[in-house]
């Protein structure tokens, strides 16, 4: 955070901030409780001049409060002084730049007319184990949480992991992980495989790997970090519509029912991607495998996109959105997805492009006024974003 908070504010010093870049700033003073937002700007400040000083304390107070007023989507809380005035002196530091962003914004239609607040996504899933019991998985402390055929099932630091303490005979078992919207888990699977599921996903996997290949399915995005076993391949099948072939490397899968595709991003090693037709591709890293979502029979097809922005694609994992070249549709997907919203479009869908990154651990409210900015008209009603003409 604290890096991510000074790249913002020399990017508005330098005035190559971009629109969500500028939301995403605003939206970090207005939610700045514990006040380490403000001792960070000051500290900025301190680096940057020392001609703020000259500033009285009540002209620092009336420039920031008059910035976070300008625009009554951003919710307010009661500052202390030297919250108002390390970040006044800072925003006077940077030529307003801010100040003036918003102003532009002031007689816009107002993104929520609603008080509560919707936060960002958090750790969490629901584990359900191989004879039905699910394990809720989002509050519990360190420690064993299951037992399943004679192997333990334990989480530490928000990771689920497996310990075969003792195995028994008998048939194979499977657990399901399902991250539902609004979260987001790590999994290390019984191989040492790490995974990480984003919102809105699920895996399906043995509590054991047994046979000459690692099976497992999944649903929704994850990217994987496969242990190597070259005697024993790692094969996912991606909601029966596509299959990737592993021995040992790094991956993203997006294969989300609402996407128009299934796409494989490789970032290290190699992946032999097959649709259902048995069609296939080999990737080299920085290569994407994009499949169409909507096959119904053996007339499938398979593309290869090479030089993938790889930022972009693993921006969600390393707790960020990345907008660039989005469409409006695109980006309502993702907060669909990490903040358990609905959008609704009342007349069509506006053709709007996007760029930039944003943290994902920010409130709905950042966000919707970078969207705002680019000309979108939002009302938010509960759970429900509607999109107006």
């Amino acid at each position: 955070m604290n890096e991510r908070l000074l790249l913002l504010l020399q990017k508005v010093r330098d005035k190559n901030a971009t629109d969500t870049e500028h939301a995403e700033l605003l939206a970090m003073i207005a939610a700045d409780e514990p006040g380490d937002t403000g001792a960070i700007i000051n500290q900025f400040h301190n680096w940057q001049s020392a001609d703020a000083e000259s500033y009285s304390v009540e002209e620092m107070d009336s420039l920031f409060a008059g910035i976070i007023t300008a625009d009554k989507a951003i919710p307010v809380r009661k500052l202390s002084y030297r919250k108002w005035a390390a970040a006044a002196a800072v925003l006077l530091l940077l030529t307003t730049s801010v100040y003036f962003w918003l102003n532009d914004n002031k007689d816009q239609v107002a993104i929520t007319e609603t008080p509560v607040e919707i936060l960002p996504g958090r750790d969490g899933a629901v584990l359900t184990l191989a004879d039905g019991r699910e394990v809720v998985l989002d509050s519990l402390g360190n420690g064993v949480v299951a037992h399943q055929n004679g192997i333990q099932v334990l989480l530490k630091d928000g990771q689920l992991s497996y310990d075969p303490v003792k195995m028994e005979n008998g048939q194979v078992q499977f657990n399901t992980m399902t991250v539902p919207r609004g979260r987001q888990f790590r999994l290390q699977l019984p191989d040492g495989t790490n995974v990480w599921l984003n919102s809105a996903s699920s895996i399906r996997y043995p509590v054991v790997f047994t046979g000459a290949e690692r099976k497992i399915a999944i649903t929704g995005e994850a990217y994987f970090e496969v242990a190597k076993y070259p005697d024993k391949p790692f094969m996912v099948t991606v909601n029966n519509k596509a299959r990737v072939e592993v021995l040992g490397t790094h991956f993203n899968i997006n294969a989300y029912d609402n996407e128009d595709s299934i796409h494989t991003t490789l970032l290290e090693g190699a992946v032999r991607v097959h649709n259902r037709s048995n069609r296939n591709l080999l990737l080299k890293p920085g290569q994407q495998a994009v499949i169409p979502a909507n096959q119904d029979g053996a007339a499938v097809g398979i593309a290869l996109v090479k030089n993938v922005n790889l930022e972009k694609v693993m921006a969600w994992r390393n707790g960020l959105f990345n907008f660039e070249g989005a469409s409006l549709q695109e980006v309502l997907k993702q907060l669909e997805r990490w903040y358990d919203i609905e959008p609704v479009f009342q007349h069509g869908i506006p053709d709007i492009r996007f760029s930039g990154e944003m943290t994902r651990d920010m409130p709905l409210s950042g966000l919707l006024i970078g969207l705002e900015r680019s000309g979108v008209r939002l009302r938010l009603e509960g759970k429900k974003l509607l999109v107006l003409p």
